[in-house]
């Protein structure tokens, strides 16, 4: 039986409020499934499942939860006032990768970067990742980081800009 967007996504807010995080990723990768046609034709979704799909959201539990609830409302097509007060400015764009193994982190900040070149993004890390580095540097990307209140480390990295 076919589900609906909106049974997918309750679905994964139901498993992300209580904490079973395999169900949360078995149902959201359910809804990104079901939404792959309407995910291909629309910027905003596109943007919502890449940042869902790249959190790690055992780390940050209301923030998933208030991402899957803004999603659930572009996907009902109301309330554009949520949608556009979750939606981080560039500055702001976040991926959470801890809790994943390496190489993984070092390949979602890559494909993220080809995904919005332009765009600066705030990687969240369990530690810093200094084998980056050089591979950010010859791919024309700077980088500043520091370290996090929780022990783990955020880092700012953003194309450089030729004057």
């Amino acid at each position: 039986m076919e589900q609906t967007a909106e049974a997918l996504i309750e679905a994964a807010l139901r498993a992300a409020r209580v904490g079973d995080w395999a169900a949360y990723r078995m149902r959201f990768a359910a809804l990104r499934d079901g939404c792959a046609a309407l995910i291909e034709q629309h910027e905003d979704l596109r943007q919502h499942f890449d940042i869902l799909g790249a959190a790690a959201p055992q780390y940050d539990p209301e923030g998933c939860i208030a991402a899957l609830e803004a999603l659930a409302a572009l996907l009902r097509g109301r309330h554009a006032d949520a949608l556009r007060s979750w939606r981080a400015p560039p500055e702001a764009r976040a991926l959470d990768l801890r809790g994943l193994q390496p190489p993984e982190p070092i390949m979602r900040i890559f494909e993220a970067l080809e995904r919005a070149p332009g765009a600066p993004i705030r990687a969240i890390l369990p530690h810093e990742p200094v084998p980056l580095y050089a591979l950010l540097r010859e791919r024309g990307f700077s980088y500043s980081g520091t370290q996090r209140p929780d022990g783990g480390y955020e880092l700012l990295i953003e194309r450089v800009s030729l004057r």
